[in-house]
């Protein structure tokens, strides 16, 4: 049996309180008196801060790491876009179709050094997606592994790798790289981190995956039925140098 997705812990009562807080009368210079409505010639009419509440509350749920929940084509240099034109119009094409792209089972393996945007373009899609009430998750390898194994002793853990494996219809996987002991498919971690991927893949899941390394160069690391798996997404390969702008945070120290 599928498990229920209000019975998956995605978001704590906490976090969602905290949201609330910092966005309820705030982003919108209390127009709402911190209600997160208003009421607009007799019609009751969502705050703007309510409406960012509400999307926020669906970042989180899909696990997206704040650092890139404002993350657009704008934060990348010049010479970065320039550098990976090909490798960007293709995400934008993933991105126009995504949900085309989803339904079909499609996915990418992008694939780059370090700075290069790769989590941050994987968020982007990731983001893309939930505007289109597509559900999405996005996970580190390292965090994906250790989930799996614990799952067969907790149960709320349990009910979230079922609900990975049956309901996300994206699935983020990032740096799958930075794991170890996942290379001998025989061995009980490998087995079984084998056999998740065998499940999606025989669901015809939509994949993203990230990695510092080529997929060549994931023997050893990764089982061959895993890297088998990979072979079916598409390359994107980022070159260049990092996208990251120092010049931006000390402006930013600058303006405190």
């Amino acid at each position: 049996m599928k498990p229920v997705l209000d019975k998956v812990s995605l978001i704590s009562a906490e976090k969602v309180l905290d949201l609330k807080e910092k966005l309820f009368g705030k982003l919108c210079n209390n127009k709402c008196n911190g209600e997160g409505y208003y009421i607009e010639n007799g019609e009751i009419i969502d705050c703007a801060c309510s409406k960012e509440f509400q999307w926020q509350v669906k970042l989180v749920k899909a696990n997206i790491p704040e650092k890139y929940w404002d993350f657009s084509f704008r934060n990348l240099l010049k010479k970065f876009l320039e550098e990976n034109a090909i490798a960007l119009d293709i995400v934008k094409k993933y991105c126009d179709s995504i949900e085309e792209t989803v339904k079909e089972g499609l996915g990418l393996f992008i694939q780059g050094q370090s700075g290069l945007a790769k989590s941050a373009l994987s968020a982007y899609i990731l983001k893309e997606a939930i505007k289109k009430d597509i559900q999405c998750y996005s996970v580190r390898m390292s965090h994906l592994t250790k989930l799996i194994i614990e799952s067969f002793k907790d149960p709320e853990k349990a009910k979230l790798v079922s609900w990975l494996r049956d309901d996300v219809q994206l699935l983020l996987i990032d740096e799958i790289e930075k794991d170890f002991k996942l290379g001998e498919y025989t061995s009980f971690t490998g087995t079984h981190v084998g056999e998740f991927f065998d499940d999606i893949y025989n669901k015809k899941k939509a994949l993203l995956v990230t990695s510092n390394l080529t997929k060549a160069k994931l023997k050893g690391i990764q089982a061959e039925n895993v890297i088998d798996r990979l072979e079916e997404l598409g390359d994107i390969i980022l070159v260049g140098e990092s996208y990251r702008r120092q010049s931006d945070t000390l402006r930013r120290i600058m303006e405190l």
